[in-house]
């Protein structure tokens, strides 16, 4: 009895233990997570900055958000342009750290014009960036491109079928989405503010009817007639109703013959969602939001 009570204990110590990521990855807000997800599977450990309750437009961040983020081998995130309230902490990381809007070749609209972006242009935008550059797939292409030739990442193993089978899904889901949208590419909808530029280039539908540049802004008894003049002109089918939004007002403005989906541009409400997960959700929504009551 004595041996086989010591055998027993013996016994976890040769089981084969399970492996461990070795690589702890930080992304700023959770499409990039998603990617990160995508592209890296079991090799790499991934963590999202931003919690599903913080207001991406102003965040306060924890001290055991910061502990995560000097953690972390390395940091990927939009960029100081794109997020600057995450620019001081990603500082303060002082290890390693990709950003998007440093890429060359980037799709990028600064105020309300797209164009493709070289990060040695040395030229300055007069206008503000818009930040939601993951709704553009080439963007996260020329990302899923850039991480594996990052040093932290590059000696992970078969980067070139990882690419391709990334890139075969992600065309089919694009396919999908602009087939799905294309009998809507005259369809108007309203938003609180306008998150989707990025999604309407890219699957040629058009931007919305907004309430205000700023997501947190309320309408005056005179905007608000306004707005219901322009939603019957314009014939707004739908209202996409971001998490951020006064879901109030947007009710109210969304009367007869118009209905209102659900949307968050930053996938929130997906669970360990891929980056093509998060479009053709979010193409669906699309859909139905379009399609009209």
């Amino acid at each position: 009895m004595k041996h086989l009570f010591l055998s027993l204990l013996l016994i976890p110590l040769l089981l084969p233990i399970p492996a461990q990521a070795s690589l702890r990855v930080v992304a700023s807000i959770e499409p990039l997570s998603m990617l990160l997800r995508e592209l890296l599977g079991d090799d790499a450990e991934v963590h999202t900055l931003l919690l599903p309750n913080q207001n991406p437009h102003h965040v306060s961040f924890t001290p055991g958000q910061a502990r995560a983020l000097r953690e972390a081998d390395l940091v990927v995130w939009l960029g100081a342009e794109a997020e600057p309230q995450v620019a001081t902490i990603v500082r303060r990381h002082g290890g390693e750290a990709l950003a998007l809007t440093d890429l060359r070749l980037l799709y990028r609209r600064d105020g309300d014009h797209g164009h493709v972006h070289h990060a040695d242009d040395d030229h300055h935008h007069a206008s503000l960036l818009d930040p939601h550059l993951w709704l553009y797939p080439d963007n996260m292409r020329a990302l899923a491109a850039a991480l594996s030739a990052h040093p932290l990442l590059a000696e992970l193993p078969d980067w070139p079928a990882r690419l391709a089978a990334f890139g075969d899904r992600l065309d089919a889901v694009e396919a999908e989405v602009r087939a799905a949208l294309a009998d809507h590419a005259e369809a108007t909808y309203l938003s609180h503010h306008d998150p989707w530029a990025y999604f309407a280039d890219a699957f040629g539908i058009r931007r919305p009817v907004i309430i205000s540049h700023n997501v947190e802004a309320s309408a005056s008894s005179r905007r608000f007639a306004e707005l219901s003049r322009s939603m019957a002109e314009h014939q707004v089918v739908c209202v996409m109703a971001e998490p951020e939004g006064r879901r109030a007002l947007l009710e109210r403005l969304c009367g007869e013959g118009c209905h209102l989906v659900e949307a968050d541009p930053l996938g929130r409400d997906l669970v360990d969602a891929r980056y093509t997960d998060l479009l053709a959700h979010l193409g669906g929504l699309f859909g139905r939001c379009l399609a009209g009551p």
